[in-house]
């Protein structure tokens, strides 16, 4: 599929969506009255409102969170329980478990985290996204409006990119809030509707259509939250009926097909990924449809039990969310194998199973300090091309019987890496400019700019191998060779420029010593091949060389000088600080 179909597709889509909206109002306006579109636009308002809310506060929590949601999610998950409470605490922070999930597969994808690892990480990111239903039945509607007022204060005056952060944060919290007030009101208006009614007994007689219901409305609006939210807006007008067993009978299904619903983030994450990064989705999807088979029989039993938590209809909605996680994730952690053993079973391994993914993934440009770590992990497989780069043509200079066909054999396999590396070098570029255009932090700016300037340091390192490369071939093809002598002297200045990038590129970050350090050893070796240099021309002006090959010493000496010219920039930027 195109990039140009996806967008067009996406336009149309979204161009449906408005005039099906616009239809829909007018149609109710003059076939049930004014007021019936006037509820129908409060209705589609308030859960614009929600999710606007939502969004806004799950994507400044992640810029607040910056660089520590990239260390905790890459590291703590050294076991299943430390993954759960990984996945449980960041998407508690950040308010999204679809985002968490997204970050998942990520990783996946990229070759960060295994897939047993990322199943620890999913189960506690369904726990996690029940927070949110929580806070919603602390009923803080009185609260909205000051939090809006200082949230907006904030977003418009602070200077700080922090500051301003935790504005918007408190600004999609209000709006959160808000925007559950306003379709609680537009309920209420349905709710005396005889096919509103309808609807409802229908939901409290059957599971199935409940569940069903769930898994529909969450795929409409791409969002868990928002689906537990109108659910707990129906039980708040009593949408559900007077029997406050029967109202959570009908509304608990729902909540489980939401569940379910929420897995399509997942899944549309991992089109066009790597077959891992596709079992990861589908161990998220596997999971949910098995808790939900193992509710749905003992409803009753169920409803009973979540009715004992609180007395309040609302706040049991939200209970009936976090008890089905929370016990579902207990289920399912010691048996992560056999969810780990379905996804390999449903997903087989094949060939694509031995590639090694380097996959730049365009969705992680939404959760910045993610795209940061998968940038970084690209340039550590554009370090690993140009460290064989280095090896190749050191072997060449070493050889004392230098053939026409090693010659072009060693020339055609600098060729092939080189287009690797050509490759890697603008999709990185591309990433890393559509990154910048993001609204991150001051760290995260730099942590990007910093990338930019490494990779193109490498670049130029990597094009001036391909150019020494070219030089040794062109020489060959003219039957020219380096006397002994000479390319003793070169080989040892390339081979001393390949220590110093091997030392460089050991890690992509530096302290001040070990930078020091690196660019004491640049400064000796750069005094090593002026004096090269300078003998080879002496040489020259005393009739020892032939001048072609004269010249060509000089290039490959340039080469060199300007390698080692991009090392050093390449170690200052290894410095930046954060």
């Amino acid at each position: 599929m195109s990039m140009n179909f996806k967008k067009n597709l996406k336009l149309f889509i979204k161009w449906a969506v408005v005039i099906c909206f616009i239809f829909t109002c007018f149609y109710l306006h003059y076939r049930y009255g004014k007021q019936a579109g006037r509820t129908f636009s409060l209705l589609t308002g308030g859960l614009g409102m929600f999710l606007y809310g939502m969004n806004m506060m799950s994507s400044n929590l992640q810029i607040i969170a910056g660089n520590r949601l990239k260390t905790i999610i890459a590291t703590l998950t050294s076991s299943p329980l430390a993954g759960l409470l990984t996945g449980f605490g960041v998407t508690a922070v950040i308010q999204s478990s679809s985002a968490t999930t997204v970050m998942v597969v990520g990783f996946v994808n990229s070759g960060i985290m295994t897939l047993r690892q990322a199943i620890g990480i999913i189960l506690g990111a369904n726990i996690g996204t029940t927070v949110t239903a929580q806070l919603i039945a602390f009923k803080l509607t009185d609260l909205a409006w000051p939090i809006l007022a200082i949230g907006s204060t904030m977003a418009m005056f602070c200077k700080s990119r922090k500051n301003r952060s935790w504005g918007e944060t408190m600004l999609g919290f209000s709006l959160l809030f808000l925007g559950m007030e306003f379709m609680g009101d537009s309920f209420k208006a349905y709710k005396e509707h005889e096919s509103f009614k309808q609807i409802f007994i229908t939901l409290s007689h059957n599971r199935f259509y409940g569940v069903v219901a769930g898994i529909f409305v969450t795929l409409i609006v791409q969002s868990s939250s928002a689906t537990v939210g109108l659910t707990m807006s129906l039980m708040a007008t009593g949408a559900f009926g007077e029997d406050p067993y029967l109202a959570l009978k009908a509304a608990i299904p729902i909540i489980l097909g939401d569940n379910i619903g929420t897995c399509i983030t997942a899944v549309l994450a991992a089109i066009g990924t790597t077959r891992n990064a596709r079992r990861a989705a589908l161990v998220h999807t596997l999971f949910n449809v098995f808790g939900t088979l193992i509710v749905l029989p003992v409803l009753d039993l169920y409803v009973s039990l979540i009715m004992k938590t609180s007395g309040d209809s609302v706040r049991q909605v939200a209970n009936s969310h976090t008890i089905f996680n929370i016990a579902n994730a207990s289920l399912f952690l010691p048996l992560n194998s056999v969810l780990e053993w379905a996804a390999m079973t449903i997903l087989p391994k094949n060939e694509e199973d031995r590639l090694v993914a380097t996959n730049l993934d365009k969705r992680l440009l939404a959760t910045p300090p993610i795209a940061i770590a998968q940038a970084e992990q690209q340039l550590l497989c554009a370090v690993d091309i140009v460290k064989k780069k280095f090896v190749e043509i050191d072997e060449l200079l070493a050889n004392d019987d230098q053939s026409v066909d090693q010659i072009v054999s060693t020339n055609s396999s600098i060729d092939s890496l080189h287009r690797q590396r050509d490759q890697i070098n603008k999709d990185l570029n591309k990433f890393l400019i559509a990154l910048v255009q993001k609204d991150l932090s001051e760290d995260l700016s730099r942590q990007v700019t910093r990338s930019i300037y490494l990779n193109k340091d490498l670049e130029i390192t990597s094009s001036q191998l391909h150019k020494l490369m070219a030089g040794f071939l062109e020489m060959a093809e003219d039957n020219l060779k380096f006397t002994r002598e000479v390319r003793e002297e070169l080989h040892i200045c390339f081979n001393k420029t390949a220590e110093v990038f091997l030392h460089l590129t050991g890690k992509l970050n530096l302290s001040e010593k070990e930078a020091e350090q690196i660019k004491q050893i640049i400064y000796s070796q750069t005094l090593v091949d002026h004096a090269a240099r300078d003998n080879h021309l002496e040489r020259i002006k005393s009739g020892q060389h032939d001048p072609i090959e004269g010249i060509a010493f000089l290039d490959a000496l340039r080469s060199i000088s300007s390698m080692l010219s991009s090392m050093q920039y390449f170690c200052e930027h290894l410095q930046y600080r954060f």
